[in-house]
């Protein structure tokens, strides 16, 4: 059943819709500013209703919910935080010179990504999975302020927009083709690991860091067991 808060957040959203009405109407007489209008109209429809999601912020960050213990990656909801804590959204800064991998030495001076240690650098912070290294490398943007439908549709799940040569993973766009077609991949993988997790925890993890299950030892690649 919904939440008493969601009603008062539809409730607030149907008044503000209603309220604009008239500068709607008038704006047909003024067609060049018609489509700000509606801009003006959707983003505000949008912050009253996410005035009342206590995990709106959280989706927007790819943060850590604590009033519904739920976390957000790629806006793919994560409700571990043993998983969302692996997935390392936001970077670590380490001493960078403890490094002696020749290729974690190259990604670090080129912000590369080293496949051995599936590692990568981006403005001298460390990622531990690929989908969060290839999102550091993106722009994060508000998407009621995008004027494309569909990059705007995208930025709800993932996709490209061949118009304007941007692919969406989630509120993350990235302009280079090979980079989304990786961070998608990865999304994908990040989905079949939330689906493991009321199996097994640790192989959800495993999934996404490509390492081993320390309970049943299974060891993961690319989202599939290593037989």
């Amino acid at each position: 059943m919904p939440s008493r808060r969601r009603f008062v957040s539809l409730a607030a959203a149907g008044l503000l819709v209603r309220s604009l009405r008239p500068a709607l109407r008038q704006s047909r007489a003024m067609k060049p500013r018609t489509p700000a209008l509606l801009l003006l109209a959707a983003a505000c429809v949008a912050a009253t209703a996410a005035a009342g999601d206590p995990c709106a912020d959280a989706r927007r960050t790819d943060g850590w919910c604590q009033e519904e213990g739920i976390g957000y990656v790629a806006n793919v909801g994560i409700h571990s935080r043993l998983l969302w804590d692996a997935m390392d959204a936001h970077g670590h800064v380490l001493d960078l010179s403890t490094f002696t991998c020749p290729t974690c030495r190259k990604a670090i001076d080129e912000e590369g990504f080293c496949e051995q240690h599936r590692t990568g650098f981006v403005k001298k912070l460390a990622y531990f999975s690929r989908l969060t290294y290839e999102m550091a490398r993106g722009e994060r943007i508000d998407p009621a302020k995008l004027h494309c439908s569909e990059c705007r549709r995208n930025t709800e799940t993932t996709g490209w927009c061949a118009k304007h040569r941007t692919g969406m993973i989630g509120n993350v766009a990235l302009r280079d083709r090979a980079a989304w077609e990786r961070a998608e991949a990865a999304v994908q993988i990040l989905r079949r690991a939330v689906d493991m997790l009321p199996h097994c925890e640790w192989c959800a993890i495993a999934m996404v860091t490509d390492t081993k299950c320390p309970i049943d030892k299974t060891q993961w690649r690319g989202g599939q067991p290593v037989r």
